[in-house]
């Protein structure tokens, strides 16, 4: 070793005198650095714990609220027969949840964003419980609509400022896991669905869903008045002038899926429909009116020509979505009309699609990470799987429809489903801003339940049956289903193909989140 020069043995003398040694502590004083270190570690604890909290909360909310809109999907019948109302006019009434939750998802966002996404969170967590108690007084066809459209309303602001708080408040890995849990509990409330009904519907007691409905989301609302953060857009002002445009952008929106609707369930002739679609179209020009004039507009930014990485994800995320629902709805109808398994047998043996697309779905990000893999790869490799699974439907499993044969179709199409992953939702709000955390969360529940809402129309309008007894004696009804089934798995893969070449064209090849790799270590280069 080379020896110190005499210019550095000076800088180091001149050191040791600047910075003299520090005399050790008093008993007393170091009995306050112990204190004031095991608060520290406390405070560290306590935060950790309010974060783990804060996630319980946000993750049983999503999935309740998603579960509320899909549940139903397979016992009208039992619900006609109690409160004395046709099939058509309870399949409407259902459709009142999603009715009111697409209505209030932007706008309940947005307003979401001004007034604090805590305090939304628990408004609709709290009138979620109420409207779910008040399941248990429905005895007939009005008060079935007002129950599942006051629980809708209160679902949309639920899943738009539990997405806020988790986007405005949380951080790092927190953050990320936040994310996967809002995604995954959505993911799973959708598809559980299908399978939870028919245990239920065998059991002739639906009303219990409600008062289930009612304790645990007030346990989540209980979980997040503990744990949350308050946060709010400190750049916006709520007025209550803010009120009716926020009304007229949310039937505006609406108007579509509600025409569509109407046409469905036959409720009148084309007119009403034309008659909703015009009425829509008046309402977003009121809207855009009076938010123009506004001195405290509810929307300060054009976000949606602002951030098209906004409305090509959303677009993408509905036609997904929709197919999804598609897909889980046309599977039980086959297993129906083709096997001799029971309703809660059907139910149980869906969990073989459930299982694999939720966990696939929440593991998408760390193959990414682990494999190198791109988003478009993950996609094709979705893609194919599903492409497989009705392969395998119609080569092999629709000659001899036992359960054992249609099972790989079901793992296959849950598989590949759940690797689709084309786009990542916080591209989208790292573009636009954290104040708009919430009213991007609505954007992606109005796109999500729209593609679902959909979806069950596509269903509606295909296959006729309106009950399980009517598709246990009619097979070919489990025909229409795989047909369907197979139609949607086309719209997939097409729109995947075309929207992944859109994304190189316009996004780029990964979301601006996307983690950078790490450079290359200089140690033993010289």
């Amino acid at each position: 070793m080379s020896e110190a020069t005499p210019v550095e043995a000076q800088k180091t003398q001149e050191t040791s005198e600047a910075k003299p040694p520090k005399p050790p502590r008093t008993p007393e004083e170091e009995a306050a650095h112990l204190l004031k270190k095991a608060a520290k570690q406390k405070e560290k604890g306590e935060k950790r714990e309010k974060r783990r909290l804060s996630l319980i909360a946000i993750t049983l909310s999503v999935f309740l609220s998603w579960l509320g809109s899909t549940v139903f999907v397979m016992f009208h019948s039992i619900l006609a027969s109690d409160i004395g109302a046709t099939h058509s006019r309870v399949k409407v009434a259902l459709a009142s949840y999603s009715v009111a939750l697409i209505m209030i998802a932007v706008a309940g966002g947005r307003m979401a964003d001004i007034l604090s996404r805590k305090r939304m969170f628990m408004i609709g967590g709290l009138a979620f419980s109420a409207a779910a108690l008040l399941g248990l007084t429905v005895t007939n066809l009005w008060s079935l609509v007002a129950v599942r459209a006051f629980m809708g309303l209160s679902a949309g602001l639920i899943l738009s400022a539990t997405g806020g708080v988790l986007v405005s408040t949380m951080h790092g890995t927190t953050r990320h896991d936040a994310w996967l849990l809002w995604r995954g509990a959505g993911m799973a409330g959708m598809v559980l669905g299908p399978v939870i009904g028919p245990l239920i519907a065998s059991g002739s007691s639906w009303r219990q869903l409600f008062i289930a409905d009612a304790f645990l989301m007030l346990v989540a609302v209980g979980l997040g008045a503990h744990a949350m953060k308050e946060s709010r857009d400190k750049d916006s002002v709520f007025t209550f002038a803010l009120l009716l445009p926020a009304l007229l952008l949310g039937l505006g929106l609406l108007s579509p899926y509600l025409a569509l609707l109407a046409a469905k369930e036959h409720l009148a002739s084309w007119p009403l429909s034309a008659a909703i679609v015009v009425s829509g179209i008046a309402c977003m020009f009121g809207f855009f009116v009076l938010n123009r004039r506004s001195s405290q507009p509810l929307f300060d930014t054009n976000i949606v020509l602002h951030n098209r990485r906004m409305w090509i994800t959303d677009l993408f995320g509905a036609i997904h979505v929709g197919a999804l629902f598609v897909i889980v709805a046309a599977f039980p109808l086959i297993l129906e009309a083709d096997t001799d398994l029971s309703a809660a047998e059907i139910g149980i043996g869906m969990l073989a699609l459930t299982i694999p697309l939720i966990t696939l779905h929440l593991l998408a990000h760390r193959f990414r990470e682990q494999y190198r893999l791109t988003r478009p790869i993950e996609t094709l490799i979705g893609c194919t799987l599903i492409v497989l699974s009705m392969v395998w439907w119609f080569a092999a499993a629709s000659r001899n429809p036992t359960y054992v044969m249609v099972l790989p179709s079901l793992v296959l199409m849950g598989s590949g489903f759940g690797m689709i992953r084309l786009f990542g939702h916080m591209g989208v709000i790292k573009q636009t801003g954290k104040r708009w955390a919430s009213t991007l969360f609505g954007t992606r529940t109005f796109s999500n339940h729209v593609g679902a809402a959909i979806g069950a129309i596509v269903i509606g309008f295909v296959l006729p049956a309106t009950s399980m007894y009517v598709l246990s004696n009619d097979p070919q009804i489990a025909e229409q289903a795989a047909v369907v089934a197979g139609v949607a798995v086309a719209v997939v893969v097409v729109s995947s193909a075309i929207f992944a070449a859109f994304k190189d064209e316009f996004l780029g090849h990964e979301d601006p989140h996307w983690h950078k790799p790490k450079a290359p270590s200089l140690v033993g280069q010289e």
